[in-house]
């Protein structure tokens, strides 16, 4: 089986968000998380590899190396390409775990090191402001290492998603507020992570009821959006720890 030159033009383009959202398409590279995508059952069009790979990718389509170069977003190709569907992913609103809201994080290799840690946690969705970074960017994916395939991504406005849980008692992360370690956090809490530059954006802010932030002792402006994400969620997985 060949590759036409149609969707040669077609998946090459999938760089482009807009294309994705054309296509319902995205490209995963790499043979680790192609595997990752395997395992999860994840819906794909195509796996692409070269002929050396094709053994351990049975179902591929083999393509020269030049050809792989065209679809890939890497400065050094890999091997193996899978063209992945974009899915349809349902709220779960009885979710048992604190929700995350990410506010205008802009980077994607700091947007798929958060969900990678969400998966390392146990959680199995995120949700995100509208003008987040696509979770099908290509860096977000490979900074994922194939957590992205366990993780749901909800694109949603905030007034919405507050809204789906009524319940639940907001938190923002901010330079400013409360010793995480002095808060009492619930299983039914939202914690909304803002922009690497500029925090938690104005609009979502006013609508927050409490602020927490991580202590430090040293000189650092602020620490990077992941690795704060992932402190803060190593808090919230004593909730866990304490009701077993």
């Amino acid at each position: 089986m060949t590759i036409s030159n149609n969707d040669l033009k077609k998946y090459s383009s999938l760089n482009r968000k807009i294309k994705r959202k054309e296509y319902q398409l995205f490209v995963v590279e790499g043979e680790k998380i192609c595997k990752e995508l395997l395992k999860n059952d994840f819906e794909f069009e195509s796996i692409i590899t070269t002929k050396d790979f094709q053994d351990e990718f049975p179902l591929s389509t083999v393509c020269s190396k030049k050809e792989i170069a065209r679809i890939s977003h890497l400065k050094s190709p890999s091997n193996v390409v899978a063209i992945c569907k974009i899915p349809t992913y349902k709220i779960n609103r009885k979710d048992k775990k604190p929700l995350i809201f990410l506010d205008n994080v802009n980077d994607p290799g700091n947007f798929g090191t958060i969900v990678r840690t969400l998966d390392w946690f146990g959680y199995k969705q995120l949700f995100c402001s509208k003008n987040t970074v696509d979770c099908f960017n290509s860096k977000s994916l490979m900074a994922s290492m194939g957590s992205i395939f366990r993780v749901n991504c909800h694109y949603i406005d905030f007034e919405e998603f507050q809204q789906l849980f009524p319940q639940h008692v907001t938190f923002g992360s901010s330079l400013t507020g409360d010793n995480i370690g002095s808060v009492k956090l619930e299983t039914n809490s939202i914690i909304v992570i803002g922009n690497e530059s500029n925090g938690v954006s104005k609009n979502i802010k006013e609508k927050l009821k409490n602020t927490i932030r991580i202590p430090g002792n040293g000189k650092a402006e602020s620490l990077n959006v992941s690795v704060a994400t992932g402190i803060i969620l190593n808090e919230l997985e004593k909730l866990t720890l304490k009701s077993k």
